[in-house]
């Protein structure tokens, strides 16, 4: 990591409660966090000094791999990125990252934290851990916010099995709660996550902000379709984003094999954009059943012009994502991304992804691999019904869901805790 200082807080160090915030995330890199670039945007436009603290996996040619610790200056923000090789499976890989994350950023924290200070610690989950990381900076009087992405113990439920299942769980409930406990305020990204952090988290309902997730509007523009990215087929299915075992992607391959072989469709290609713990299984599962031919899987797409071109260019959209105690509360970026492109979603009928799809998708029952396979067919021979579903989706993302609906939440937490540590300054000294 470079010596590279930065303008400095007040008081030295970074004490008192000036406008200046540290975000810390485990599971990404900036470059795909579109949650965390919106608001590390947003922040920095507000006047906030903003560093982000994140894994770096990005490949930088054949056999290269990204320096050990790299900081760097992206429209005005400073991101500080340690190189990362993300377990895939297996308890000891997943301890083995958190462990060797922890090290990471407890020294980068330390690091921006003597180089400029920051006043707001922001902690974006999976996993749960990163709390330790704000307890240590709650004691130098620094407030913590905690960016609830994900449900981190029945993501825990969906991705163990066996004997050690149920204690997991429970380890990561207690993990859940003690970042729930020293967080100042919360962002819940719906209003399923709000009520676990008031119930589960005993969290006062006033520290609690619903900031949804939504693409910003400079990029929600629908591209020119590029023809050559079909590959010579009539028609594209596509899906976008992360493949892990609670994503619903090994399911999909199923409902593929059932379209291809099954309904003899083999006018479709079907692309998987994205990566993941299951990227590998899912290129087995199209080779062993052979329908590679109709697969296309160009792996993560870094480049958010070419990934928004092959979302103009889809035909239909997939959210696979099964019914399950993680999947029922979650809100998925993708949806939003699709309606976006005004592109129709064939979708599982899950709670939240019913409340920001609307009428923009078609739903069937969870798990009837056949009746979402026939959904995907119904909408690629109905190109009016899909007309109809685009213009819905686009209009339920301008008028309600795109990020710059959201982003005014995302300030009112930050005023807040800054507001909370000006009472507590002033109490301090009255009593002092």
């Amino acid at each position: 990591m470079s010596g590279t200082r930065y303008p400095s807080g007040p008081e030295g160090g970074g004490a008192g409660l000036d406008k200046s915030v540290l975000i810390i995330v485990e599971n990404q890199p900036y470059h795909t966090d579109t949650r965390v670039k919106a608001e590390a945007a947003s922040l920095r436009e507000a006047g906030w000094r903003v560093h982000v603290i994140c894994p770096d996996v990005t490949p930088r040619g054949p056999g290269e791999r990204p320096p050990a610790y790299q900081t760097r200056a992206l429209e005005g923000i400073m991101v500080h990125s340690y190189r990362m090789d993300f377990a895939t499976r297996g308890l000891i890989g997943y301890l083995h990252e958190y462990l060797v994350s922890l090290f990471h950023i407890a020294r980068l924290s330390l690091k921006v934290f003597k180089n400029d200070g920051f006043s707001v610690v922001h902690l974006c989950n999976p996993p749960d851990i990163l709390f330790l990381i704000g307890a240590l900076f709650k004691l130098r009087g620094r407030k913590v916010i905690f960016d609830h992405h994900d449900l981190f113990p029945e993501m825990i439920l969906s991705r163990h099995k066996g004997p050690l299942r149920t204690l997991l769980f429970q380890s990561s409930k207690l993990l859940e709660f003690l970042t729930f406990r020293t967080a100042d305020a919360v962002l819940s990204t719906n209003q399923s996550y709000r009520d676990i952090a008031v119930g589960r988290g005993r969290v006062s309902k006033g520290d609690v902000f619903i900031v949804r997730n939504g693409p910003r509007a400079s990029e929600i523009v629908p591209r020119r379709p590029e023809p050559m990215l079909k590959r010579g087929f009539p028609f594209m299915a596509c899906y976008a984003g992360i493949m892990g075992p609670e994503d619903g992607v090994l399911e999909l391959m199923q409902a593929i094999r059932h379209i291809v072989v099954q309904s003899g469709r083999t006018d479709i290609l079907f692309c998987l954009l994205g990566d993941g713990a299951v990227w590998n299984d899912v290129r087995e599962h199209a080779q062993a059943w052979n329908i590679l031919p109709y697969v296309d899987m160009p792996g993560m797409i870094l480049d958010r012009a070419l990934f928004f071109q092959y979302l103009s260019t889809a035909d239909v959209m997939l959210a696979p994502e099964i019914s399950n105690p993680h999947n029922d509360r979650s809100t998925f970026i993708k949806i939003a991304e699709y309606m976006g492109m005004g592109k129709p979603i064939a979708a599982y009928d899950l709670r939240e992804t019913r409340t920001t799809a609307g009428d923009a998708a078609i739903y069937v029952p969870s798990g009837d691999l056949e009746a979402y396979a026939a959904a995907i067919i119904s909408l690629l021979d109905d190109p009016g019904r899909r007309a109809r579903m685009g213009s819905i989706g686009v209009e339920r993302i301008r008028t309600q869901f795109q990020w710059e609906h959201q982003k005014g939440n995302l300030l009112r937490a930050y005023d807040h805790v800054l507001s909370k540590g000006r009472h507590e300054q002033g109490t301090a000294k009255r009593t002092s």
